[in-house]
């Protein structure tokens, strides 16, 4: 075992020599605060289909869940100090010398579930702008068979405005989610001090829907596992803050980071909902699920000027998406093309130290995917396929490196009872994964078309490792050698 332990050491010293230790975990919290802001994405749908409880419900089970996952993740990052991506990297170290393509799987899967966000948010907030403030601007750019309109070209705009700090930078991009973090924080608190403030509050509104008849899926519990495979993608989202683990001033600012983001995105999940839920009827969701949160500010504050000034908060949260998803996504594809997982192209980084391409091949596809897709939302449910399963591979990745490596260097190390709880959150995962992506279509959102393009994104993540390996590198394709 000493022998193995030794190998295992030796190949994770710094393949990533140049990226710059700049950030503290508060750096990591201001961007991971953009998680959060997934409520004023999907939260209105969510209530309008199974009530405001019962919301609150999925939501804080889902965040308390990715809470206690991060542990796991701290220690994993204490493992791989020096290795950049978080989440699939340590599904890749744990799983290679038993089927390396796992951790092409999980890098690819958990790249394209943070990137896809990027065009789903910037196109929403796109149309939020045209609707508010251009209702008129209804032309259409003609490119051939294809139509771009007001709301298409300011989303692309937006993304290449999130662009210019991710290139300068880790710290730049922290900066940006600080700015736009503190915007986040006045709606999230009136929200939270609702029932308290406003007059407009009812506690009759916050309705159960699961499990009530006529809606006989397994008495609820397949419409749950449906909704927390749908809001996995936010509420598991502060992992993010492993990616970073190589750009940390300190070896405890990851597992600080890991903490007390996932602290946060709970304490925000549980109580949040109550508020907006009180303010607005899961009929008038039903109405409108977007505008459940503009709704819900504007019953709160005086007239006249609310509607404008939640609009612009509620703006800033989706482009803090969008910096958050560039800033992990960047990481996690250069952190796999360092571990030859993907074609090498993607290890450059440029003069400021960041992965540039990694950065522009997210552009260039969410650009592609605003221009070409019709239903992001539909996207979003094909790219949970492989970020759930990226999550899964890591969690029971967890097992495998307590197993194969007990003695490894660890600077942080959880007791004795992590193993089985990680058995629990493997079985769990595995099962919101399964039933969450085969039953999809009861959310209204997807379907057996939008399962074939997750398997399909997954299949090509297989393609780009077999490149790597096959003709790059030269190297094994199934098992990593001791």
């Amino acid at each position: 075992m000493k022998g193995r332990i030794m190998v295992d050491s030796f190949q994770a010293p710094a393949k990533t020599p140049s990226l710059h230790r700049t950030l503290r975990w508060q750096d990591a919290f201001a961007l991971a605060m953009a998680v959060s802001g997934g409520l004023f994405v999907s939260f209105g749908a969510t209530m309008a289909a199974v009530g405001a409880l019962s919301a609150m419900f999925i939501w804080a089970l889902a965040a308390g869940i990715g809470w206690v996952q991060n542990h796991l993740f701290a220690e994993m990052a204490s493992m791989f100090p020096d290795k950049p991506g978080g989440v699939p990297v340590y599904a890749y170290e744990a799983w290679k010398h038993r089927f390396a393509p796992a951790g092409a799987l999980a890098t690819f899967g958990y790249w394209f579930g943070w990137s896809a966000v990027i065009s789903i948010v910037s196109l929403t907030a796109g149309a939020m702008i045209q609707a508010r403030w251009f209702p008129d601007a209804t032309w259409e750019l003609h490119l051939g068979a294809i139509g771009i309109g007001m709301a298409q070209i300011i989303g692309i705009v937006l993304i290449l405005l999130m662009m210019v700090p991710n290139l300068l930078g880790a710290q730049p991009a922290a900066w940006v989610s600080k700015v736009l973090g503190a915007l986040l924080l006045i709606p999230l608190l009136v929200f939270v001090a609702a029932p308290l403030i406003s007059g407009q509050w009812e506690p009759g509104n916050l309705t159960w829907g699961l499990g009530q008849p006529g809606a006989d899926h397994w008495g609820g519990w397949q419409d749950a596992a449906v909704w927390l495979y749908l809001v996995g993608w936010t509420a598991y989202g502060t992992e993010m803050c492993a990616a970073f683990t190589p750009e940390y001033r300190s070896e405890k600012d990851a597992r600080r980071a890991l903490s007390t983001t996932g602290a946060y995105t709970f304490m925000m999940f549980a109580l949040v909902p109550i508020g907006v839920g009180g303010l607005i009827s899961r009929a008038d969701a039903a109405n409108d699920p977007a505008s459940v949160f503009v709704n819900g500010f504007t019953a709160v504050l005086p007239a006249g000027f609310a509607g404008d000034v939640a609009l612009l908060i509620t703006i800033g949260a989706l482009l803090m998406g969008v910096n958050a998803s560039m800033a992990d996504g960047s990481r996690a594809l250069y952190g796999a093309a360092v571990d030859a997982l993907v074609p090498r192209q993607l290890e450059k980084l440029n003069r400021h130290q960041v992965p540039a391409r990694a950065i522009i091949a997210a552009v260039v596809m969410n650009i592609l995917l605003v221009i070409f897709v019709s239903n992001p939302i539909s996207i979003l449910v094909a790219a949970n396929v492989g970020y759930l399963l990226a999550i899964l591979l890591a969690v029971s990745g967890f097992i495998l490196l307590r197993k194969d490596r007990p003695n490894a260097p660890r600077s942080f190390r959880l007791g004795a009872w992590a193993l089985p709880l990680a058995i629990v959150l493997t079985i769990y995962g595995a099962a919101v994964l399964v039933i969450g992506a085969a039953s999809s279509n009861l959310s209204g959102y997807g379907g057996p078309v939008e399962l074939s393009i997750g398997i399909g994104i997954l299949l090509l993540s297989v393609v780009l490792f077999v490149i790597r390996r096959r003709f790059q590198d030269s190297k094994p394709l199934m098992r990593e050698p001791l």
